[in-house]
């Protein structure tokens, strides 16, 4: 049966979760804190009970034995795949379909992230009758306004300073790219917003500021001070991602910046910052940065690898040490 994300959240608060979640859409924000809730309510920091799959490389009867393998110190397991359309001979999954119930008496939690459901297919009827069906698709623009209210007060930014006509009139839009537009907005208007410069991390009262990452990492290019805030960065997608566009839209200035392109105009808080980070980079390099960026960006939302190492690996090739 289908479920809004409001219901799915409504029922972890309550202590119940189903065993399969089929959850599909363009809006991949609105999927990427899905999941966040998801994970943090069936296992919490408990990495031993987490597995990540691709569909594109992964056999409906892979996953079936991931969600039923015993995870090391009990608990319930937690599979998560990725491109799920993409899975051939997806009616093996009905085995592992059935009711909701209490959290603790699940042996485990399967989530499928897809592009699309089909519904000429038999199985996306099965998967209505005998599973939860979390549609996250595009905003449509008559709701953009209340979503981007919704952004600026989870980010801290002053929803009445927004150039808002600009942000609610792109097109393609989503909230997404609404919310790196607005981290960036913050940046160059010398705004600092609630989350784009204070990271809580690992659901704790610490607070990381990503300005001292940038400074780290862009500044200073410190190996042993960039690494030690990437070791809690990589722990939350829902942070890490936010902040990896805003750090790509840093090095993209420098970019400018290093060519003399005419078309940069930034105010001159922020422009002194770009100035202070050119001095420790040629112009090659920053290129080669912002390929590795986008890479990064790419294997942080479309592979399974740990986004631990692949941010280390992009801290190590530009630190110095």
């Amino acid at each position: 049966m289908k479920f809004e994300t409001k219901q799915v959240q409504q029922e972890l608060k309550q202590g119940y979760a189903w065993p399969v979640y089929w959850v599909y859409g363009a809006e991949r924000l609105l999927i990427r804190e899905l999941l966040s809730r998801l994970k943090k309510a069936i296992i919490g920091d408990n990495a031993w009970c987490e597995e990540r799959l691709d569909g594109s490389i992964t056999t409906a009867a892979e996953v079936v034995a991931a969600a039923q393998s015993i995870p090391f110190g009990g608990g319930t397991r937690f599979v998560m795949v990725r491109d799920a359309h993409l899975i051939k001979e997806p009616e093996q999954l009905t085995e592992l379909f059935g009711d909701r119930a209490k959290l603790s008496e699940l042996p485990y939690v399967c989530v499928f992230v897809a592009k699309d459901l089909d519904a000429r297919r038999k199985f996306s009827k099965t998967l209505l009758e005998k599973a939860a069906v979390v549609p996250c698709e595009a905003i449509p623009e008559h709701q953009r306004e209340v979503w981007l209210q919704y952004l600026c007060s989870t980010l801290g930014v002053p929803f009445d300073l927004t150039p808002r006509e600009l942000l609610l009139r792109f097109e393609p839009w989503s909230l997404e790219w609404a919310e790196s537009e607005l981290l960036k907005w913050a940046l160059a208007n010398s705004v600092e917003p609630g989350l784009g410069d204070q990271v809580v991390v690992g659901g704790t009262d610490e607070r990381v500021s990503s300005e001292l990452f940038i400074e780290s990492f862009l500044e200073h290019r410190s190996l042993s001070k960039t690494l030690s805030w990437v070791s809690r960065l990589a722990k939350r997608p829902e942070d890490s991602l936010p902040l990896l566009g805003l750090l790509s839209w840093n090095v993209r200035m420098m970019a400018l910046a290093a060519s003399k392109s005419r078309t940069l105009r930034l105010p001159p808080f922020v422009e002194s910052k770009i100035v202070r980070s050119l001095r420790a980079w040629s112009l090659n390099e920053i290129l080669d940065l912002q390929a590795s960026l986008s890479s990064l960006d790419f294997a942080l939302k479309q592979t399974p690898q740990e986004p631990l190492a692949l941010w280390g690996v992009l801290v190590s090739d530009y630190c110095r040490k």
